[in-house]
């Protein structure tokens, strides 16, 4: 039988990283997913969260963020790096405070988006 583990961080940083680009809350981005506030609150504390939401509703989030459950599976390490995967890098890193961890992803993605800015300038 193979292997259904689930990279709940990685789930995590992409549902966050949809909410704050689409400027959505937990409740609107709950509604457009199809499952409550309470589900998609779960998920966004990824593996911090005692309580893992059902697998219907995993796929679900999985198909708004435009992945599959197997983009977010462990197993799955034969794609190109995301903003999304270095994020949970950075926070998984040992020995760094939750504030620090943070100060970092805030300065990685203002820097990913200042080039990918830049690069697209080059590219009109």
């Amino acid at each position: 039988m193979p292997d259904l583990s689930i990279d709940l961080d990685l789930l995590a940083t992409h549902l966050q990283n949809k909410m704050t680009a689409d400027e959505l809350s937990v409740r609107a981005a709950a509604v457009e997913i199809g499952f409550g506030a309470a589900t998609l609150s779960r998920l966004l504390q990824g593996t911090k969260s005692a309580n893992v939401p059902d697998l219907k509703n995993v796929i679900k989030a999985a198909a708004w963020v435009g992945m599959t459950v197997g983009d977010v599976s462990p197993e799955t390490r034969n794609r190109p790096t995301t903003i999304a995967d270095v994020e949970v890098s950075l926070r998984a890193l040992p020995g760094l405070a939750s504030q620090d961890a943070e100060a970092l992803v805030a300065m990685v993605k203002a820097g990913y988006q200042r080039a990918k800015a830049i690069r697209s300038k080059k590219g009109s």
